[in-house]
């Protein structure tokens, strides 16, 4: 048997449940949970709100690493006892989204990890053998986890989207679990990076991971002082990791002319609104970004593994304190990501 967390009713604290471990099928392997990150998306499935969410009882987690302990009759056995994360869409890989590496789009998807497949809140999950990526045997899980989502989307947002060049300047908005890495990502590429929160702490942190320059949103409008910073001239890249209309506004008047918005956070209810004689007068490019595809995961990974980015965590919980993780988050209290480690006391 094997201890969960379970969503159970949207809105409610998530249940302690003991089930029994899962066994895979003949493609399958089973992961014995080392760490499972927790991300903002996992607050929109909590709600509800989230579109990929399956029918409850639902085992939340998408950003898991872990050990190999158990592998279907079809599976290499060289994957027993391999340290891997999980690529959490489970994608066909013939599809022409999947062709071009962006599974994220498949029109064939079987399943999210966390969404609609149970997830790593849980002492163990199951997955398919192909959506497993190997870690080094040296890379904690702990760090680990969270370069499925918090690292390897902005890597995604920055170099198939931004396309950030060296010597380019780039305004990361939000500095929150995504935007830490966004900062280290853009600066190792080469690139100016100025990051903006409503957070001074968040900032403060920015700065140690690696911001030339930081600022401080208030609610008085901050353009003009912002602006002063790049001389006048706007930011070539402008990357929103908040998703509220205000955040995008204020992005959108800081970009150059030509210059590249691109939008990772979201809220389900706010719509994203634009100038259109701005937009055409200045040629502005604007690109959503979601998740990564596989090809992008395993360029994180060596970013990773190589030390040019360090995972930012900033706490750590027993899988029995998940909720307690949740409202953090919820609340706003966290900066950084916070990873739950099945086996860790209290």
């Amino acid at each position: 048997m094997m201890e969960c967390m379970v969503l159970e009713a949207f809105n409610e604290p998530l249940a302690l449940r003991e089930r029994p471990i899962p066994a895979p099928g003949d493609d399958e392997v089973v992961i014995k949970v080392g760490a499972c990150g927790i991300c903002g998306t996992d607050l929109k499935v909590w709600s509800g709100s989230h579109p990929a969410i399956g029918n409850l009882p639902q085992v939340l987690g998408h950003e898991v690493a872990g050990e190999v302990v158990e592998i279907g009759k079809s599976v290499d056995k060289g994957l027993l006892g391999k340290h891997a994360v999980i690529y959490f869409y489970l994608s066909c890989g013939v599809c022409p989204y999947c062709r071009s590496g962006r599974e994220i789009l498949c029109t064939q998807l079987k399943g999210q990890i966390g969404f609609n497949r149970d997830g790593g809140y849980a002492e163990y999950v199951k997955t398919p053998a192909d959506s497993l990526f190997l870690i080094p045997p040296d890379l904690a899980f702990e760090k680990a986890a969270i370069i499925t989502d918090a690292i390897a989307t902005p890597y995604r947002a920055i170099t198939a989207k931004a396309k950030i060049q060296p010597g380019q300047t780039m305004a990361v908005m939000g500095a929150g679990g995504l935007g830490l890495h966004a900062v280290q990502i853009a600066r190792a590429l080469g690139a100016t990076v100025f990051a903006m929160d409503v957070n001074e702490k968040a900032l403060t942190l920015a700065e140690k991971v690696g911001a030339e320059n930081v600022f401080l949103v208030t609610d008085e409008d901050p353009l003009k002082e912002i602006l002063e910073l790049t001389g006048g001239e706007g930011f070539d890249v402008v990357m929103d990791f908040v998703g509220k209309p205000s955040m995008e506004l204020l992005g959108l008047n800081l970009l150059k002319v030509a210059g590249k918005f691109v939008a990772v956070g979201y809220t389900p209810a706010d719509s994203f609104r634009v100038q259109s004689m701005k937009l055409v007068s200045r040629e502005l490019e604007i690109y959503g970004s979601r998740s990564c595809g596989r090809k992008d995961l395993k360029e994180t990974i060596e970013l990773v593994s190589s030390g040019k980015v360090k995972p930012v965590v900033a706490e750590f919980h027993p899988l029995r304190d998940a909720n307690i993780a949740l409202r953090k988050l919820e609340q706003g209290d966290l900066i950084g990501r916070s990873v739950l480690v099945p086996g860790k006391k209290d």
